[in-house]
């Protein structure tokens, strides 16, 4: 584990607008008044591309010139959410329905980090499956099915124009975009 003093988490990101934000927000403050669940409610509505990864703080304005520094052939391209899913009983989640330009992005991302930041920042061997967190890890084993029972119900469809990229970082109580880059 990495000092705290020292080191700081960051995670890379596309980010779902105000509107939509609003909507899982909504779902997440359901989650939280039904089942207790909050760690989910530290971050804005987003579809991570490269996971927590602790840095160094004296790193920190070389992590934010390599966001910058980012250049892809991806040009803006429309998400669309559809549903909601869940990995095993552990996250409740907006799905986002098949895009191979939103793999590309993310591949290039990680490929462009890894570069600069090998030391910190690891290439993800599972599959890439995007998403939009709901609730994870504090959903407690017995609340999982009643919490699903609600979501696998409802429909839920949305899209949005995706064009930029964010980097964020945790803060005490919330994670907190630092910088972007367009796309």
């Amino acid at each position: 584990m990495n000092n705290a003093a020292t080191h700081s988490m960051f995670y890379i990101a596309v980010l779902c607008p105000p509107e939509i934000d609003n909507k899982i927000q909504a779902h997440k403050v359901w989650m939280r008044e039904r089942f207790a669940c909050t760690v989910a409610m530290k971050s804005p509505a987003h579809i991570t591309l490269i996971p927590p990864f602790w840095l160094a703080n004296e790193r920190e304005q070389i992590l934010i010139n390599t966001l910058h520094s980012l250049n892809t052939s991806v040009q803006s391209f429309t998400i669309q959410l559809k549903n909601f899913s869940h990995f095993s009983n552990k996250v409740i989640f907006a799905a986002v329905e098949e895009n191979h330009v939103l793999g590309s992005l993310r591949k290039a991302t990680e490929d462009h980090f890894i570069t600069v930041f090998h030391d910190s920042i690891k290439p993800d061997d599972r599959p890439f499956h995007p998403h939009v967190t709901i609730a994870n890890r504090d959903i407690k084993p017995g609340d999982f099915n009643k919490a699903w029972a609600h979501f696998e119900k409802l429909d839920y469809e949305q899209s949005f124009p995706a064009s930029k990229i964010s980097l964020l970082k945790l803060s005490p109580a919330k994670w907190n975009v630092i910088a972007e880059q367009t796309f």
